[in-house]
């Protein structure tokens, strides 16, 4: 098929999407791209190929040419890892207001991507999962912006103890 790599591309516009699989359509036998956007409702979409790889006029200059998709390099994103201790009896309010939160977080400059996984062992243990274009993206951009005061009122109240903050690479180790 074709040599188009798997994995995370921006639009030209901003928005960050997943490259799931090359396909080929089933009358035309033209190559598709099928593709997730990493933001809203992170639906699936299809383009021809052809379309996905070609030069667009960049926005506001004229006869500028740019990729409508440029390749993101896995190196550069970053997982933060919270494991998230709910207080006794708080956990059906917590996942509601995690669900107005996701908006907030899904909206910033450098998110890709998060999962919010409950513990089987513990119903009052969650552990969260954001992915980041970069550190920076999470530590300067996110927290200290007015949206994360939101994302504070809305969840840190249900923690206990306060979680402890990590960040992670992905490594060439991948089984």
């Amino acid at each position: 098929m074709a040599n188009l790599k798997k994995g995370l591309y921006k639009h030209y516009k901003g928005p960050i999407y997943k490259v799931l699989d090359v396909a080929m359509h089933s009358e035309t036998e033209e190559l598709m791209v099928v593709y997730q956007a990493l933001y809203g409702d992170k639906g699936t979409w299809v383009r021809p190929l052809s379309m996905f790889v070609e030069l667009v006029s960049a926005p506001n200059a004229k006869a500028q040419l740019m990729p409508r998709f440029t390749r993101i390099e896995p190196q550069t994103e970053v997982f933060e890892v919270a494991i998230l201790n709910i207080k006794a009896g708080e956990q059906e309010a917590f996942e509601l207001a995690f669900r107005q939160a996701q908006t907030i977080v899904s909206g910033m400059p450098g998110y890709i991507s998060h999962s919010l996984s409950k513990c089987l062992e513990r119903i009052d243990q969650y552990l969260l999962l954001i992915n980041w274009q970069t550190i920076e993206d999470h530590e300067q951009g996110f927290r200290r912006s007015a949206q994360y005061n939101e994302w504070k009122a809305l969840l840190h109240h249900f923690y206990e103890p306060f979680p402890e903050v990590e960040h992670y690479l992905e490594c060439a180790l991948t089984y």
